[in-house]
């Protein structure tokens, strides 16, 4: 049986949070049923580069939120639930008291009337007693109150890496495994992150690649990139994009791979060399291919775009990590291969 679920994106600030969970689900097995709220839209336009067609195309059916009569806003339509992210407080006010004036609030309440799981993802701050009261009746009504509030065990180093953890977080919550999240795996003794080269550095989503071609020019871009459990980088690139050309004439190249930091105590990054080819199909690819959708999944809907780039693989076999955090100018260095 395909599995339901009803989204709903209010006019809170954090819609990001709602645009990165539909991207998660996008091309998987969960059927997505999304509602978008007028404050909503406003609220994508103004916080994101988004678009507010762009969101709804993420779902496979939008519904007008003035549409009362949808299929969503009755009991007899089976979902596995509902998921309100961000929540906005007016919406939360709604939903605890039962004033099903649109079709966000009717479609929660169907949800909770038919013992389904409904999560509000619930963003305000400070909460004054009046806020508290809602969560409150809201809560004695069946629904699940998931604030978003961030985990910092993982070491997070970037917005995306904080989105991707909540949206995990809710998506588990709602019984939908998933990838984004690191789940706590008790207390480490010394370092937080004692692999080399660091996991946290591998799990940045991109490095800068420098190559030089032919005429001895210097070049650097930016990639998405993917890393295997032999620190292999796989990334996608248009054969005729410079740095690919410049690999054809020289496959060495370097990397550089660095979270942003506010601070120049706080600079830390991954200095890479080494070479890069083409990936084949066969084993190799497929296997790369899970890992780049399973730490990018918003690419299950870009087959068209994938269709015209090719997957590379940079090997490095030199490594040298900068930490700050150890000491002004920290510098650990290795061979890789």
């Amino acid at each position: 049986m395909i599995k339901r679920l009803v989204v709903g994106i209010s006019g809170s600030s954090g819609v990001i949070l709602g645009i990165r969970l539909l991207e998660a689900l996008r091309g998987g097995p969960v059927e997505t049923h999304l509602v978008v709220t007028p404050a909503a839209r406003l609220t994508i336009e103004q916080e994101t580069d988004w678009k507010a067609e762009e969101v709804l195309a993420l779902a496979d059916f939008q519904y007008n939120p003035r549409d009362i009569g949808a299929a969503i806003a009755s009991g007899s339509f089976v979902t596995d639930g509902m998921v309100v992210i961000p929540c906005s407080i007016k919406s939360l006010s709604a939903i605890a008291n039962s004033y099903a004036a649109d079709l966000l609030s009717r479609a929660a309440d169907v949800t909770i009337k038919e013992g389904r799981p409904l999560l509000l993802v619930v963003r305000e701050a400070p909460l004054h007693r009046g806020h508290i009261r809602l969560l409150g009746r809201a809560a004695a009504a069946g629904a699940i109150i998931f604030p978003p509030a961030p985990t910092f065990y993982t070491h997070p180093q970037t917005v995306d890496e904080l989105v991707d953890a909540l949206v995990g977080r809710v998506l588990l919550r709602l019984g939908i495994e998933n990838t984004l999240f690191k789940p706590w795996e008790g207390l480490q003794a010394g370092s937080s992150d004692a692999s080399w080269p660091p996991a946290a550095l591998l799990a940045l989503p991109a490095m800068t690649l420098a190559t030089s071609g032919e005429s001895g020019e210097p070049h650097a871009a930016a990639v998405y990139f993917a890393a295997d459990a032999h620190t292999r980088l796989y990334f996608f690139s248009e054969a005729g994009s410079q740095h690919i050309c410049d690999l054809q004439a020289d496959p060495r190249a370097a990397a550089t791979i660095q979270p942003q930091v506010s601070g120049y105590r706080q600079i830390r990054g991954l200095q890479l060399r080494g070479r890069v080819q083409q990936v084949p199909a066969g084993p190799e690819f497929d296997e790369a291919f899970a890992l780049y959708r399973a730490k990018f999944p918003f690419v299950a809907g870009m087959k068209e775009i994938l269709a015209n780039n090719s997957l590379y693989v940079f090997t490095p076999d030199w490594a040298r990590l900068v930490d700050n955090r150890r000491g002004f100018g920290y510098k650990e260095e290795k061979k890789l291969a």
